[in-house]
């Protein structure tokens, strides 16, 4: 849980003053995690957009749920679960059919998806934090999955979270967060494998 609970003690200081009712130390305390929460959102969705708002979803039911905050866990990785269990309702609210997720190829995304000969799945994924074009051939790698293995993939290969982490944070027993990461790499291989095809087809056509 790396950079998540560095500042817990200021943090705790500033939820003692929002629930003494002093609403501005709210806003500092959006604004400290802020940053981490849009990053952590655009893991889960490539629109700028769609993660701001989703963010700001995630402040708005934080504040409302603030009162059942408990101090024994990190602010952070208390606000890490919401905006986690928010992305998982936005992702099902979106859920499409995969065969409607793999278009063309842009030029950078068609080489980036040579790397299927070389990589796996998980790797592409972790690249797509360095470039973007990796980054937009994972999105569409990622988007073929079913939301929940969309959420383990993501929180174990992005978010370095453990089973324990993820299943704390979904509510989900470890046994079934292992499922559903092995349900996520078989899956992840099969789309990749079509994506290459795919790919390669369109190089024989040009």
């Amino acid at each position: 849980m790396t950079g998540w609970s560095l500042e817990a003690k200021a943090d705790e200081q500033l939820i003692a003053e929002v629930l003494e009712g002093n609403s501005a130390s709210f806003t500092e305390l959006a604004a400290r995690h802020r940053s981490r929460i849009e990053r952590l959102c655009r893991r889960f969705f490539r629109d700028d957009e769609t993660a701001r708002d989703l963010a700001q979803e995630s402040f708005l039911r934080a504040f409302a749920a603030l009162r059942d905050y408990r101090a024994e866990m990190p602010f952070g990785g208390w606000l890490r679960a919401i905006v986690i269990n928010l992305c998982y309702d936005e992702l099902r609210k979106r859920r499409r059919r995969p065969e409607e997720l793999i278009a063309d190829f842009s030029a950078p995304e068609a080489n980036w998806v040579q790397l299927v000969n070389d990589a796996t799945p998980e790797q592409i994924v972790g690249e797509a934090q360095e470039r973007r074009e990796a980054y937009d051939l994972a999105h569409q790698l990622l988007d073929s999955l079913r939301p929940e293995d969309r959420m383990v993939m993501v929180m174990k290969e992005t978010e370095d979270m453990s089973v324990s982490e993820i299943a704390q944070a979904l509510g989900w027993s470890e046994a079934k967060v292992k499922i559903r990461a092995f349900r996520a790499r078989q899956s992840l291989r099969k789309q990749a494998e079509r994506m290459l095809k795919l790919g390669a087809n369109a190089a024989v056509r040009s």
